[in-house]
């Protein structure tokens, strides 16, 4: 055999060492990505673990930018299917109500509609939801696909993304979505239409055993970032809450 022939099998051993190798780091990473069906189940499995599936009163503190309190107030939460609002006194002493019902988001301030406004409240319906149908539900009223996952890395973490997320940087997705944390299920994040975007602190508890964001993060184009920071949180009927 001519050394050239030799030089050459050689060539094509490698080639296909090299395509194994190949197919073999490609099929893992296909295979991370669990189903919609499988991520909304352990959206609504968390939900339910965590004891925030149900309404809750959250007495919160928020600060602008700089760090400085802003306003303080609660928000009312009425479960994945059910209104949510977002009541602030300001630090100059006016009064914004903040609500998301039925996929609208409606703010006011000394009872007047505010034509533009900071989206201070998020729809934290995606944390509430029960089971697979809340979960689909609730993304899909903010325009989401219920249907599609992808992977990112947010905070730090290795997430699923349902409702997917558009190709190239992880900050840059304009998709509606919810990233859940692979490893520890907790929140991530949450994407809106318009580049509006939630991001979550780690879990805090509260009593009996009611498990939030210590903080979220509020991010929207043409606005300062905000932190809402969670103070407390009580369970009950949302009809007698003061």
């Amino acid at each position: 055999m001519t050394r050239l022939a030799r030089d050459g099998r050689r060539a094509v051993r490698a080639g296909l060492g090299a395509a194994l190798l190949l197919a073999a780091a490609v099929e893992p990473a296909a295979a991370a990505v669990p189903t919609a069906a499988a991520v909304r189940g352990e959206v609504a499995r968390t939900n339910q673990q965590a004891g925030r599936a149900q309404p809750l009163v959250v007495e919160v503190q928020v600060r602008d930018e700089t760090g400085a309190s802003a306003a303080s107030g609660r928000m009312v939460l009425g479960g994945a299917a059910g209104p949510t609002r977002l009541e602030l006194a300001l630090a100059d002493g006016s009064h914004e109500v903040h609500e998301r019902r039925a996929g609208r988001y409606e703010a006011t301030r000394d009872g007047q509609p505010l034509g533009r406004a900071m989206p201070l409240l998020p729809p934290l319906g995606l944390l509430q939801a029960r089971n697979e149908a809340d979960v689909a539900a609730a993304l899909a009223l903010l325009g989401g696909d219920p249907e599609r996952v992808d992977l990112g890395m947010a905070g730090g973490a290795d997430c699923w993304v349902l409702g997917g997320r558009d190709p190239g940087p992880f900050d840059a997705n304009g998709r509606p979505s919810y990233w859940l944390d692979q490893d520890g299920r907790r929140p991530v994040r949450i994407d809106e239409r318009g580049g509006v975007r939630f991001r979550f602190g780690p879990p805090a508890r509260h009593e009996p055993a009611i498990f939030l964001p210590a903080w979220i993060e509020v991010e929207a184009p043409g606005w300062p970032r905000w932190r809402i920071e969670v103070v407390r949180v009580t369970s009950g009927n949302l009809a007698s809450a003061p």
